[in-house]
């Protein structure tokens, strides 16, 4: 199952991601660029990054102009999480081309 592969490489990303606990910080995705280990991990790592900006937005102490400029990260970072997603799906449109599809199934991604 796709799950059991892709779990290990989220934990991996979060485990990473936490050495530094750094919104700031650069990653170092230990995956193959190119390979669906690397988009997994890169995306997690989006997904990590996300969650902490949003923390920190929430601050009802927070310098309005850093909420902003703040914001505007969380806004760039969504672009980013669309974007990998969609490279995501793509690496299983082209796993599964030579499937044939049933006249009745409906193609969800």
């Amino acid at each position: 199952m796709f799950a059991e592969f892709a779990f290990p490489i989220f934990e991996q990303s979060i485990k990473d991601y936490h050495v530094i606990d750094d919104v700031y910080q650069p990653v170092l995705n230990p995956y193959e660029k190119g390979s669906v280990e690397h988009l997994l991990y890169a995306k997690n790592w989006v997904d990590t990054v996300q969650w902490h900006y949003e923390d920190i937005v929430r601050d009802p102490n927070i310098d309005p102009v850093a909420a902003l400029d703040l914001k505007r990260k969380i806004d760039a970072s969504n672009q980013v999480r669309t974007d990998m997603v969609e490279y995501i799906d793509g690496y299983f449109l082209q796993k599964y081309a030579h499937v044939q599809v049933k006249p009745n199934a409906r193609i969800n991604t």
